[in-house]
């Protein structure tokens, strides 16, 4: 019979409603609890107890931001929408896949027919709808319906008919009608509902879709390949010089449009009251005043208001100058939350000018902006808990630096830190031992198959460093020096050693390479969470140029040599260059590393003849090759012939002249010539 398609009527189509609700709810409520930005950055453990921990003030503005999002908000609507399908689906009757009358009477399959009669007759009793009370939710139709169903379960076990239809067609009624149904609920094809069915449908395919796609597509041309606005950008190209400095360098980074945009900002500003205006008033004095306020800020009364903010607030982040108003605070850990991420659009302008000087100004400002340090403070201050009066006492001391403060003796930090608590004490001491100082272990240059480095080769360049906080010894292999093996071969592999199969294909093997996960930077005056990055690159200060560009990598540690490797091209002519190889975080001040190298470029030796021909091996007799040489009169090798070959010929022609002593001077001759002939051909 043929197949028939009906929509639902039943409500079958709940459970394909259920089935797209899991494919969008499963993967969006991991994505949103349990695959978080800061979940994935976590995953390796702090180095120490108060590593990262957050100060009062960002605690305060963490604390005061509301943890629902509209993520949030849209995953408990999809769940609750959830939840009112699967009660609805629970609610559908549904029919049995296959008759099977043992299960309806209620009997064993190894019952005898004598039994299954007997138990007919009590069941029929009991349910006959004559004689059935009918329970309080049951109507006489489900009474008469279970009735008929106890019938046909027993002529399909008595009846002879019957119970060859059940065998035959899994019924006792004789084959069943098939009919296909379609997931849809009967409303949606009724006529009285077309125009509201329709109407849905242009909604979201012709109006909503359209529009998603649209602003994503318009949003994603707004942005460049480093998430700047392109209008960011382009004053970034404008404004960017060979020599900036620093504080220009701020005041660029104020101009940029996403300040003036930002939404959240754009709602603080707007909402802060009178006591804000004039605390602003007073912070914009202050840092005018202060040491960020003596370079920089030229054309400052032409600018726009979001610019002038951004910069006043970037300046008070850096000099951590206290805020009162929370609205005010607020915003000052926003724009540096935003500036952060904006300083690589400016790096990659700086990069394609291969300005140097410039982009190492750059890095450091992404290492100012996440630990809150100015250009004129002290680096100790990226310590938690210390203030500039323990600065100054420590500069008394001769400590300005973290790593030298890591290795001061315990009696000294106690002296050093006389009015601070025990847990303080230990948690300065601890993060400051844990610093990521990184050194050199090694360093060289090779171009793969050769002996020297000629002008336009490929040059690998391996790098292996490792870092060495101020509270562990380095354990083996030791730090080396590299300036010796600089001196002697300018800093060149001269072994010509050729590179591994899985090294020219590409594939490292972490282990191998030194990969040790990092944890979360130290940053505790940053209101987000970030994992530490190093670059390395190579350039010549003298010409204040970057001649390689950098290469970002993370997961280094000191329990292993972290081995990165990268590839340039050789300088055009021959001689010696000298460069430095810079290792720089985009994280931490002070733990940069530098090393002065040098590259000697020789010019290629020209090849003579010989070395052409000693080059051209000849090919086997018995090998395709050596068939196509034989056939155009080309020399081959003899099969089983080595290269000493030559040599066998000769002493075989010596033996055959000594035991041919009879023989003519002639025949001796011939026979000497002939060996002669074979072996110049072999």
């Amino acid at each position: 019979m043929a197949g028939q398609y009906t929509y639902d009527t039943t409500g079958q189509s709940y459970f394909f409603a259920l089935t797209v609700l899991l494919l969008i709810l499963l993967p969006f409520t991991y994505t949103t609890l349990f695959n978080s930005v800061d979940r994935k950055l976590s995953k390796a453990p702090a180095p120490c107890r108060g590593w990262n921990r957050k100060s009062d003030e960002v605690r305060k503005v963490k604390g005061s931001k509301s943890f629902i999002s509209i993520r949030h908000l849209l995953l408990t609507v999809g769940w609750v929408a959830f939840a009112v399908v699967v009660q609805r689906a629970s609610r559908i009757e549904g029919e049995a896949a296959m008759f099977d009358p043992f299960t309806i009477l209620g009997v064993s399959s190894s019952a005898t027919e004598k039994q299954i009669k007997k138990h007919y007759k009590r069941m029929s009793l009991k349910f006959h709808p004559d004689k059935l009370v009918l329970a309080d939710n049951q109507t006489k139709e489900e009474a008469d319906n279970h009735f008929v169903e106890l019938t046909k379960a027993y002529k399909a076990l008595t009846d002879e008919v019957s119970r060859n239809n059940y065998e035959l067609y899994g019924h006792p009624d004789g084959k069943q009608e098939f009919s296909q149904g379609i997931a849809l609920p009967a409303w949606v094809v009724e006529s009285q509902n077309t125009w509201w069915v329709m109407g849905a449908y242009a909604l979201v395919l012709g109006v909503a879709l359209p529009f998603l796609v649209g602003r994503w597509w318009y949003g994603t041309r707004k942005l460049t390949k480093d998430g700047v606005l392109n209008s960011t950008a382009s004053k970034y190209f404008h404004a960017l010089k060979e020599e900036t400095t620093f504080p220009q360098l701020l005041d660029i980074l104020a101009s940029s449009d996403e300040f003036a945009l930002d939404p959240q900002l754009v709602k603080l500003r707007k909402s802060v009251g009178k006591s804000g205006v004039d605390e602003y008033a007073r912070l914009n004095s202050t840092v005018k005043e202060g040491p960020d306020g003596k370079l920089g800020w030229e054309n400052y009364a032409t600018w726009t208001p979001a610019k002038k903010r951004a910069r006043v607030f970037i300046a008070a982040h850096m000099l951590r100058l206290p805020i009162k108003d929370t609205k005010l605070l607020k915003e000052k850990h926003l724009t540096a939350s935003i500036a952060l991420p904006l300083c690589s659009g400016l790096a990659s302008i700086a990069l394609a000018h291969n300005w140097l000087s410039t982009y190492i100004s750059i890095m450091h400002l992404q290492q100012f902006l996440l630990q809150a340090v100015h250009p004129t403070s002290s680096q100790l201050l990226q310590l938690p808990h210390v203030s500039p009066e323990l600065v100054a006492e420590a500069q008394k001391q001769g400590v300005a630096t973290v790593k030298e403060f890591g290795r001061l003796p315990g009696g000294d930090v106690e002296k050093l830190m006389s009015g601070y608590s025990e847990g303080e004490k230990t948690e300065v001491l601890e993060v400051a031992k844990h610093w990521p100082v990184v050194d050199f272990v090694d360093a060289k240059f090779q171009v793969t198959g050769e002996k020297i480095v000629t002008p336009g080769a490929v040059v690998s360049f391996t790098l292996k460093l490792r870092l060495t906080p101020p509270g562990k010894t380095p354990t083996k292999p030791e730090i080396i020096d590299i300036t010796k093996a600089d001196e002697e071969d300018g800093g060149v592999d001269i072994e010509g050693e050729e590179q591994s199969i899985a090294e020219l294909i590409g594939r490292r093997n972490e282990k191998e390479d030194g990969v040790v996960p990092t944890p979360l930077a130290h940053a505790p005056h940053f209101l987000k969470n970030r994992k530490p990055s190093w670059y390395i690159f190579v350039g010549d200060h003298k010409l204040n140029r970057v001649f390689v560009a950098p290469h970002k990598f993370t997961d280094m540690g000191d329990s292993a040599i972290r081995t990165v490797r990268m590839t340039f091209q050789a300088p055009p002519g021959p001689g010696l260059y000298t460069f430095q190889v810079y290792v720089t975080s985009d994280s931490f001040v002070g733990t940069d590393a530098q090393k002065d190298m040098r590259m000697k470029v020789e010019a290629p030796r020209e090849e003579t003849e010989e070395d052409i021909e000693d080059d051209i091996s000849e090919p086997d007799e018995d090998t395709i090759a050596g068939q196509m040489a034989m056939m155009k009169g080309q020399p081959v090798r003899r099969s089983g012939q080595g290269d000493d070959d030559e040599d066998d010929d000769e002493e075989f022609s010596d033996e055959d002249e000594e035991d041919d002593e009879s023989d003519s001077d002639s025949d001796s001759d011939s026979s000497s010539s002939d060996s002669s002939s074979d072996s110049d051909s072999d």
